[in-house]
């Protein structure tokens, strides 16, 4: 009987060949093969298994800059004058962290007469976007506020940003 049954799957394998002459075990074997949906989870997974890549932390970069501002003498109360130093120096501590991660841009020019030097003239230029940056530390001593910022970004953000 067994025999019988594979009489029968070898002649319906022969009819689905179109009898074309093929080989059975060909079609067979196209049979076997299954159709896996695979994501990416599973593709790393696979990587740091075969030591395809490096399964590391992400590598964090930190910058710091100490900005300082001088309270006003024309102000109405110690209050405004302390708000409007913190403002300042919290304005000079971006300006620096902008400094250390754009560059800066500068302009230059002199005038010279009689072989001496008459007027110079230097001009600087600083264009960036800061954000996340937080205050570290900060204190108000002698009318000068001073604050120091801390700006932390992580190698993927960093090269994403400043890849160019």
């Amino acid at each position: 009987m067994k025999s019988f049954y594979v009489a029968i799957v070898g002649v319906a394998m022969l009819i689905m060949s179109g009898c074309s002459g093929k080989d059975v075990t060909a079609n067979m074997a196209q049979q076997d093969v299954v159709v896996q949906k695979v994501d990416k989870d599973d593709i790393r997974d696979v990587m740091r298994q075969e030591k395809m890549i490096y399964d590391t932390a992400p590598v964090e970069a930190s910058f710091s800059a100490v900005g300082e501002g001088i309270a006003p003498l024309n102000t109405v109360s110690q209050a405004q004058s302390l708000a409007l130093a913190k403002r300042a120096a919290i304005a000079d501590a971006h300006r620096q962290l902008a400094e250390k991660l754009y560059g800066v841009k500068i302009n230059s020019k002199d005038t010279v007469r009689d072989a001496m030097l008459r007027d110079s003239t230097i001009t600087t230029q600083v264009s960036g976007l800061i954000k996340n940056a937080s205050i570290v530390e900060y204190d108000f001593k002698d009318g000068l506020y001073r604050v120091r910022m801390e700006l932390k970004l992580d190698q993927s953000k960093w090269q994403e940003i400043f890849a160019y």
